[in-house]
């Protein structure tokens, strides 16, 4: 008996070890947007691979949606049980409001003095609500445009020559009288189209004015001057500048038929470096000497800074609930020592502070120094008025690229709906 008793008390002691260790592992779950290189995959999971192997008692899980469908998925997502630990962001309005509803969580105690040495403070604000840190910046994306060297030259474009908004204009009219499609769109997405509207705002405007629309002064989005960017835009969509069947193709057929050399422009972020081979036919995009890049051109006598540029502070958000380990490994994943590798593959124009230096990639180089040179770097729009308002700056931007209204009526439907909030 007294053998047995001891058998029994050694297998229940075993039990309660292994119980121990199953206990001892946590999971923090991770939802972000399917990388535009395949090969960030392989990054994150050397990053993950390297934390647990470092915290054996805590595993990491990745789950990627493509863009568009992780916009639509994330708030209902947000509002369940099955909420991730940490989940990508692009800050701005659209954070704000998540923060509002309460489904993030204040990490300041734990990561503030870390943040404070090796973050931006911009940057971090940009991941704070109310002064309380809900999250964590990694890198930075700038919208420029990219422009195929081969047929410039079949269309009799001298890109170097595109200063002005009226040059870019102009040099859309040349291609399209030389057979060769202008510009490549997603129409299907409409963030691809915002873009130029965002731009023409910015240019025209300037951030000072942008903000003082989106917070009603001077007649709000009725004000002359944004309506007069969305006139520009107007102007550009009546030249028919666009692929044909732009309306329903998405992001991924726009960087496609960049990469296979099927139009002159794109205007999408830096990361259409690898989106267009990614998504292109031959899965190599376009070859590196037919490569081309420059900021949006200028708009002479505009309110804003020829510097300034378009673009969003990208990064991860923790949700209220989640673990600890979860909090640790976003203070690991956006480290200096970690971003360095990302920007050393030519994924990421990091955040970190000192990790640009690891940066071999020409054109990110190029957007990096035009981040620094920036006067002012404007969020993305749909990003930065919040889902309703910034959703609209969507769908008037690709209702404005078919004609379905005019530039007056697509500024008070935007009104209407700031009026709303």
């Amino acid at each position: 008996m007294k053998l047995q008793s001891k058998l029994a008390l050694g297998t229940a002691v075993a039990l309660m070890g292994l119980m121990g260790v199953a206990q001892a592992e946590t999971t923090v779950r991770v939802m972000g947007i399917e990388p535009n290189d395949p090969y960030e995959k392989t990054i994150n999971q050397e990053v993950v691979d390297a934390y647990e192997a470092e915290n054996p008692d805590t595993k990491i899980t990745i789950e990627y949606l493509e863009n568009s469908a992780f916009k639509s998925k994330l708030p209902t997502v947000l509002q369940s049980n099955k909420r991730p630990d940490l989940y990508w962001s692009w800050a701005g309005g659209v954070l704000q409001e998540q923060a509002r509803n309460g489904v993030t969580q204040n990490i300041t105690d734990q990561v503030k003095a870390t943040f404070d040495e090796t973050l931006p403070k911009g940057a971090v604000q940009a991941f704070s609500y109310q002064g309380d840190i809900v999250g964590a910046p990694s890198k930075v994306s700038l919208i420029v445009l990219w422009y195929n060297k081969s047929l410039a030259e079949e269309a009799g474009v001298d890109v170097s020559q595109i200063k002005t908004w009226d040059d870019f204009l102009a040099a859309v009219e040349t291609a399209k009288g030389a057979g060769v499609t202008p510009i490549v769109a997603g129409g299907k997405d409409k963030f691809p189209l915002h873009f130029y509207v965002a731009y023409l705002a910015e240019r025209i405007m300037g951030t000072d004015g942008l903000a003082a629309a989106r917070a009603g002064e001077d007649g709000g989005f009725t004000n002359p001057d944004f309506v007069k960017a969305l006139e520009e835009f107007k102007l550009l969509a009546d030249l028919a500048p666009f692929q044909n069947g732009f309306a329903s193709a998405t992001f991924s057929k726009e960087s496609g038929m960049f990469g296979d050399g099927q139009a002159l422009f794109e205007l999408a972020g830096q990361w259409n470096y690898s989106t267009q081979k990614a998504n292109s036919a031959s899965g190599e995009g376009l070859p590196e000497a037919d490569l081309g890049m420059m900021a949006f051109p200028a708009y002479p006598g505009g309110k804003g800074d020829p510097s300034d540029v378009l673009g969003g502070i990208n990064g991860w958000v923790v949700t209220k609930d989640a673990p600890k380990e979860a909090v640790d490994f976003l203070k690991y994943w956006v480290s200096k020592p970690v971003e360095e590798k990302y920007a050393a593959a030519g994924q990421w124009i990091p955040i970190a502070k000192g990790a640009g230096e690891a940066l071999t990639n020409p054109f990110f180089q190029e957007v990096s120094q035009m981040s620094a040179d920036a006067a002012n770097m404007q969020l993305y729009l749909d990003q930065a008025f919040g889902p309703n308002l910034g959703g609209a700056v969507n769908d008037i931007s690709a209702d404005l690229a078919v004609g379905a209204i005019t530039p007056e009526e697509a500024a008070q439907t935007l009104e209407d709906y700031r009026e709303m909030e």
